[in-house]
């Protein structure tokens, strides 16, 4: 028998696509799966949606945890030897989780499977490719690309959602289960867990859609960055504590470069949007890097008149 895939959605108030991401999974040309929903919480009619798929989901239903809570609700509920995720408004293409599956049998040594897909919305296609150029640029010559990449996950989450990616009971079981203290960076604390410890497969193969949803859970992209960032750090933070010596100085390095780079898009947004909020956030900032004279000046700069920060050359190169 081929391995079960135990599918894993997650879902919170997504009514308007539930129904087309489930239909998604149940639509696979791989026919050893089961489908779990995890419902978050949903205050819409998310819940009446998926009850209409009747027994072929497996349906959980929960107080509003989160995402990280939710995909660990859905691994503990599964049965399969592998788990792919898929979020409640994103859909897959037929020949996904066969594609997985094959890849995932040929190199027995791989930690995670990850598949190309397009980034779309309602308009249409916003990006033809999600792939992480790193990795975009290496599977020019090759259909599949299977390395060790912990250094590459450091300086970026090679994975731009959960719906591209498939990985093994065993390697969840080595690794654990989704931190719920990184919140919307939990996804990247995982993948840097796996690529401590097994090499990772990219497939050039287009097989999913990740929708775009200005409205989302996640918000914005601008918004949804802003969350991420703190996040971040605390994952980098982490990384310094309990991943692998050897790159614990480029950690370091990735972990500065971050907090000095999201304190300028926090002080762009906070110049626009919101000053209060992103005044907190260059606090929380100073803390991590007091000695930082960049953060310094971007805190000073946010409560200066328009006119005056523009004059300024506070904003020219870092110590």
């Amino acid at each position: 028998m081929p391995p079960l895939v135990s599918v894993i959605i997650t879902t919170y108030n997504q009514a308007a696509y539930i129904g087309a991401a489930i239909q998604s999974a149940l639509d696979q040309d791989y026919d050893n799966t089961e489908v779990i929903v995890i419902d978050d919480g949903s205050t819409d009619e998310t819940a009446e949606r998926i009850k209409a798929f009747g027994r072929d989901v497996v349906c959980v239903r929960q107080g509003n945890r989160g995402v990280a809570a939710s995909r660990n609700a859905g691994i503990d509920k599964a049965r399969g030897n592998l788990f792919a995720f898929l979020d409640g408004d994103d859909l897959w293409e037929p020949g996904k989780l066969s594609a997985q599956v094959m890849a995932a049998e040929a190199q027995p040594q791989s930690g995670l499977i990850v598949c190309d897909g397009v980034q779309f919305d309602d308009t249409g296609i916003l990006q033809a490719s999600i792939m992480a150029p790193v990795m975009r640029a290496r599977l020019v010559v090759a259909e599949s690309v299977t390395a060790w990449c912990y250094r590459e996950f450091v300086q970026q989450n090679l994975v731009a959602t959960c719906s591209q990616a498939l990985t093994r009971r065993e390697v969840i079981d080595e690794v654990g289960v989704s931190d719920l203290g990184v919140s919307d960076a939990s996804d990247w604390d995982l993948y840097l867990r796996i690529a401590a410890r097994y090499e990772v497969t990219f497939l050039r193969q287009s097989l999913m859609q990740w929708r775009y949803v200005k409205e989302s859970v996640s918000g914005s992209n601008v918004l949804r960055m802003m969350r991420w960032w703190p996040n971040a750090i605390a994952v980098l933070r982490k990384q310094l504590r309990e991943g692998p010596e050897m790159f614990r100085a480029e950690v370091l390095a990735t972990l500065r470069e971050r907090i000095v780079s999201g304190g300028d898009a926090v002080y762009q947004y906070g110049r626009e949007t919101d000053k209060v909020w992103a005044r907190r956030c260059l606090l929380r900032a100073i803390r991590e890097m007091p000695q930082s004279v960049r953060l310094w000046s971007l805190l000073v700069a946010l409560h200066l008149p328009r006119r005056c920060a523009a004059r300024g050359d506070w904003r020219r190169g870092e110590e």
